[in-house]
């Protein structure tokens, strides 16, 4: 008996621990896992050790070494790169594109760094760096989602203009929070409260058109936001909810790399 009661104690802190190890093996970092205090410290894009890590207003980054985690955890805005980490010739290029980057290209300019999608974004970028900077910082102060607050859809239950003074950069965009509790609750899981499909309409998306979506028709499913071009398109989603989003799922990762963004 006294052996069964150890088994079972045994099985049980077993599934205690899977998960915590799942859950901790899930926690993507941020910047591909190179290290951000890196490319001011060294000069160099740096693959930071999983070992050594640092959790930043819900990102993990992976740090190089203990004396790279000391000094992104002093100050962590100083070694972020610009624009959420976003293509910065993209986004201050001819159509505004908000293009994931690639943090082995990057510039270091003014004390500040600016990553790049491909070696091609950064000669461009070389030939006119401050026009680039200043027509990207232009368009990234921008919020996203006509600067409403993604936490109200879900936790008022209505669209509600964030406030500038609550303003949080995530996952590349720049949004406003309606107070502070909306930013506490963002930071935590930001994820489950920006809108799908980066804002387009979810009704559109799923017919393979990426049609701007109001901020202010929007539907909670599950406990995803989605936005909507009209009430009539939200009508047409709600006619059939699953559907619509196994579709639109399936068609946005195509639908993504198209030149316009909300």
């Amino acid at each position: 008996m006294l052996a069964m009661s150890r088994h079972f104690f045994v099985l049980m802190a077993l599934a205690a621990f899977v998960p915590s190890v799942r859950a901790e093996q899930a926690a993507e970092p941020a910047l591909n896992g190179y290290c951000p205090a890196s490319f001011l410290l060294t000069g160099k894009a740096v693959k930071g050790d999983p070992a050594i890590r640092s959790e930043y207003q819900g990102s993990v980054y992976y740090l190089a070494d203990a004396e790279a985690k000391k000094q992104f955890d002093a100050d962590p805005e100083k070694f972020l790169p610009q624009f959420g980490g976003l293509c910065t010739v993209a986004l201050g290029g001819s159509y505004g594109n908000r293009l994931p980057s690639d943090p082995a290209v990057f510039r270091v300019v003014d004390g500040k760094v600016y990553l790049f999608s491909v070696e091609r974004a950064v000669k461009s970028f070389d030939t006119k760096p401050l026009e680039y900077i200043a027509t990207a910082n232009e368009r990234f102060a921008k919020p996203m989602i006509g600067g409403y607050c993604p936490v109200s859809y879900q936790l008022a239950g209505k669209a509600v203009k964030g406030d500038v003074k609550f303003k949080q950069v995530m996952r590349g965009g720049l949004y406003h929070l309606a107070n502070a509790e909306a930013k506490t609750a963002f930071i935590k899981e930001p994820d489950k409260f920006i809108p799908q499909y980066a804002g387009f309409c979810a009704e559109g998306v799923a017919r393979g058109k990426r049609y701007v979506g109001d901020p202010t028709v929007f539907a909670v499913v599950d406990g995803r936001t989605y936005l909507f071009f009209d009430a009539a398109a939200k009508k047409t989603f709600e006619a059939n909810p699953a559907e619509t989003i196994k579709s639109a799922d399936t068609n946005w990762p195509e639908l993504r790399k198209a030149k316009t963004s909300p």
